[in-house]
């Protein structure tokens, strides 16, 4: 399987997550929503570094990844692509540190989560979505 089939089945999985967690949220489990937007952002994210480098780093912080992102499209002067990336993560900061601690609290912490909490989390991940088509539209187009 080529790295290209990769990407696929991984936006096809991210699009997965962020529909159940849709549906999770309308049922109130807001545990398991925000649970599967990290899933949906995480896998959306590592989608688009695979498609540009040809693999994905480790790890599965959100703003890290981005972060590696910015630093790449920088490297290929594509500094307001890099910006966009940058200006998301300061004006996301609180939602993905949020929607990261999500990876782990959902599951093993105490950490109980309402509906504000995923109803914000909520947009910052589809507002991540329109950052990645405008890279991916912008590099690949």
């Amino acid at each position: 399987m080529g790295s290209y089939s990769h990407v696929e089945i991984l936006v096809k999985r991210s699009k997965s997550f962020y529909n159940y967690a849709l549906e999770a949220l309308s049922r109130g489990d807001f545990d398991l929503a925000l649970f599967l937007l990290e899933q949906a952002a995480q896998l959306r994210v590592k989608a688009l570094l695979l498609r540009l480098l040809g693999f994905t780093p480790k790890g599965h912080r959100i703003r890290e990844l981005l972060g590696a992102l910015a630093k790449y499209l920088e490297s290929l002067n594509r500094e307001e692509l890099a910006k966009l990336v940058s200006e998301f993560i300061d004006v996301w900061r609180s939602e993905l540190r949020v929607v990261e601690e999500a990876y782990t609290g959902s599951r093993y912490l105490l950490r109980i989560y309402d509906k504000s909490d995923v109803e914000k989390a909520l947009k910052a991940v589809e507002e991540l979505f329109k950052v990645i088509e405008a890279v991916e539209n912008s590099v690949f187009s």
